[in-house]
């Protein structure tokens, strides 16, 4: 299995990797002890101290230490402000990608791209542009991919094949997506679900990805007023309201996962981070696949999920230590790494295209190429401006779930939702 294979045979590749990287090491007055805030535990816990382990062999003059790491993008950027209160701010933070203007519109995070530059540029250091640009706020580079997500469908192949479908060819709209989980669902009997749409991620991310993929917008071009209450937007909420009045469930994301894990969810939309954690899971109980997420429009795209490295560091000698570790772990080996413990796509393009980093690993793991391939459609997951940015993500949250539930139709919601939002938003200056 690869959770008892993959400790010996990532540390065997990629170590080689690591020393050559990064054998030249940065000269510092004294040793520098970094403090550094990661989320979402389960999933980065090991990544984490393998990755910090690796570091300070190559850099014996900075150390890494870790603060209690907190459960979700939410919950750090809450810990981050009032951090700034107190003081205590952490050198390095992994931060959701959606998150990045509510730090810096507050004077938080230092902008590398003067470290870029020196080190030789983006594309010396390997970062796909379209990803690296999801770092940047107001023109410059506040962040760094690290671990980047896509939504896609997670497929019970054998429970599908048993309701007389084609796994290979699935259907590529959300009410024949329905249909065939209700087919499915009748076929497999009780106590087996045929359909489930993840709704609550963290950010309102699932809930973004019908609306970009319809062509539409959260936000408009000004930043301050919304743009969902639209032909794209609408359509969206009427999709989730269809989810609801189907019988699905509404599943918390831990249940959700473990009862796909388990084989009683046979088609999951749910975010690339948690395809190395099914595949160990599920071992060979079932023909497990990844599908690419439907889009609805020619000119649909999928808003990038996941999370980025940013430095948040005021001392001069302590952002250069930062720097080192934000570099590494976005790196070709970091990203390495971080691709073999996870199901998160790599930012870094050298990883990929490197054989003897990542290029026999997607070779190998068909799932976790649905992700790369989604690559070309990706957008930007909408950040909130102003100071009621995390206000504003729970409100959303209240009124999707009112229409998973049956609770509200989506012509009721919407009027009260563009009206709840842009009461939050900031006003539009001029």
């Amino acid at each position: 299995m690869l959770d008892e294979l993959l400790p010996r045979r990532v540390l065997r590749v990629v170590g080689a990797a690591f020393v050559a990287a990064f054998a030249v090491t940065p000269a510092h007055a004294e040793e520098i002890t970094l403090d550094v805030l990661y989320t979402t535990p389960g999933t980065f816990n090991t990544l984490q101290q393998e990755l910090a382990k690796r570091f300070t062999e190559t850099h014996p003059d900075i150390k890494v230490k870790f603060r209690n790491p907190v459960a979700g993008y939410e919950e750090a950027a809450q810990q981050i402000l009032r951090d700034q209160i107190t003081g205590r701010l952490p050198d390095v933070a992994f931060n959701g990608i959606n998150q990045i203007s509510l730090f810096v519109d507050r004077g938080l995070g230092a902008p590398v791209d003067a470290f870029v530059a020196a080190d030789g540029g983006l594309d010396k250091l390997g970062y796909y542009p379209t990803l690296a640009t999801l770092g940047r706020w107001k023109g410059k580079l506040y962040g760094l991919p690290f671990a980047v997500s896509t939504p896609v469908l997670y497929v019970n192949a054998d429970l599908v094949k048993k309701a007389g479908l084609d796994p290979a060819n699935l259907p590529r709209s959300w009410p024949e997506l329905i249909a065939a989980g209700q087919k499915i669902q009748a076929s497999a009997g009780a106590g087996v679900t045929g359909f489930y749409y993840q709704w609550d991620q963290t950010g309102n991310w699932l809930l973004q990805s019908l609306v970009t993929s319809r062509g539409g917008h959260m936000l408009k071009a000004d930043g301050c007023t919304v743009a969902f209450d639209d032909n794209a937007g609408m359509p969206a909420l009427k999709t989730l309201e269809s989810f609801g009045k189907s019988g699905m469930p509404n599943f918390g994301i831990s249940q959700a996962r473990q009862s796909f894990v388990a084989g009683s969810i046979a088609i999951l939309v749910d975010s690339t981070s948690y395809v190395a954690a099914a595949d160990r899971q599920i071992g060979n109980r079932f023909d497990f696949k990844t599908v690419a997420f439907p889009l609805s429009a020619p000119e649909g795209k999928l808003p990038a999920g996941g999370n980025v490295a940013m430095v948040f560091a005021k001392d001069a000698e302590r952002q250069k230590a930062a720097w080192e570790y934000v570099k590494f772990v976005t790196g070709p080996s970091g990203q390495t790494l971080m691709v073999n413990y996870t199901g998160y796509m790599p930012g870094n393009e050298i990883a990929v295209k490197s054989p003897d980093l990542l290029g026999s690993f997607y070779a190998k793991n068909p799932n976790h190429m649905t992700s790369i391939q989604q690559l070309p459609v990706l957008t930007d997951w909408a950040s909130f401006p102003g100071g009621n940015s995390l206000k504003i993500i729970e409100v959303i949250k209240n009124h999707t779930e009112s229409l998973v539930t049956g609770k509200h139709s989506a012509e009721e919601v919407m009027p009260s939702l563009a009206r709840d939002v842009n009461g939050l938003m900031p006003k539009c200056s001029g």
